[in-house]
């Protein structure tokens, strides 16, 4: 859940590579449930998407164990067929790391903007990329 600002902290592990895909997580953005003892429950999906890392880092975290078992060959960004190449628009997140010591941690970070009237499903392509940052106005 979001706080009163619109921020969420995530805590989880660099993931991994599998064959066809550069290394991403995957997003949802839920709208107009509630939360309970049980967790968030109600409401609809209003955004479907991905989130992607910078190669160096990538590279950087391919060199520790465990990751320097995956044998599987690894897509880069460039040849990810979902991956627009447009930067934190497209889902790049800003990462900080010693790059010496990435098994150290990594912070990650993104803005990003949806509409909570919207539902989406996750089915078919993902839609444009924005332009233009989403207006200040917004009611």
């Amino acid at each position: 859940m979001t706080d009163h600002e619109g921020f969420v902290v995530f805590r989880t592990v660099f993931p991994g590579w599998y064959a066809g895909r550069a290394v991403h997580i995957h997003t949802k953005v839920h709208t107009g449930g509630s939360r309970t003892s049980d967790g968030y429950t109600g409401g609809r999906t209003c955004h479907t998407g991905q989130f992607y890392f910078s190669e160096d880092s990538v590279k950087a975290t391919a060199d520790s164990a465990p990751y320097s078992a995956n044998t599987m060959t690894r897509m880069t960004l460039d040849q990810d067929f979902l991956y627009p190449g447009t930067g934190a628009q497209g889902g790049l997140l800003e990462l900080l790391y010693d790059s010496r010591h990435i098994e150290h941690g990594v912070i990650g970070y993104i803005t990003m903007a949806v509409d909570p009237n919207a539902t989406n499903d996750g089915a078919g392509a993902p839609g444009p990329v924005p332009t233009a940052p989403p207006s200040s106005s917004a009611s």
